[in-house]
């Protein structure tokens, strides 16, 4: 089963980065092959409603080239996808909103419709300097995400509070190998 982490931290060694390492750990015990990639520090433009991968010919590649592209490929192919976020200001990071507006271009709705993301499993991680309520929106915003372009929703897992030490809490463990159980059943 190929897992990937699309990472919307801006910090390779902060706490999405180790709650994301112990994720992969698990998916790899679970029987998953699982890769990361880091969007912050890729060159990942927001859409810009050009409309272009919904032309009359068919679905298209999106018109803007950039580093999204190859991670719109790696999306597609993947059986289970994982959004890791930090929390901030209530809301994820820009580089990962910047990603998710640009899987639009995975879909149209228009005859011939296509949709690649069409039943894919998606699933957020969050980590958030405060309570689990903090990211209330993003979880929302995610429910309505997979209900337009038909994603099946396979859950969230939040560090609240969070440091390197909270992660490693045997609570969170624990709490983070239910996670990894939940998506990864079919």
């Amino acid at each position: 089963m190929k897992v990937t982490i699309f990472n919307g931290s801006p910090r390779k060694n902060g706490n999405t980065a180790a709650m994301t390492s112990s994720l992969k750990e698990k998916i790899i015990t679970n029987g998953g092959a699982v890769k990361e990639h880091f969007l912050y520090h890729m060159n990942i433009k927001g859409c810009m409603n050009c409309d272009v991968c919904h032309s009359s010919a068919g679905l298209k590649e999106c018109a803007i080239k950039d580093d999204a592209i190859p991670l719109l490929k790696e999306f597609v192919s993947s059986d289970i996808i994982i959004l890791a976020t930090p929390i901030y200001m209530w809301h994820m990071t820009a580089s990962m909103n910047a990603f998710i507006e640009r899987l639009h271009s995975l879909c149209r709705h228009e005859e011939p419709a296509v949709n690649k993301m069409d039943g894919k499993r998606i699933a957020i991680a969050m980590t958030m300097g405060d309570d689990e309520y903090v990211a209330g929106d993003v979880v929302n915003s995610l429910l309505f995400f997979c209900e337009y372009f038909k994603l099946r929703y396979a859950g969230a897992f939040a560090v609240p509070f969070c440091d390197k030490e909270q992660i490693m809490r045997p609570l969170y463990q624990e709490k983070m190998q239910d996670f990894v159980e939940k998506i990864m059943k079919k």
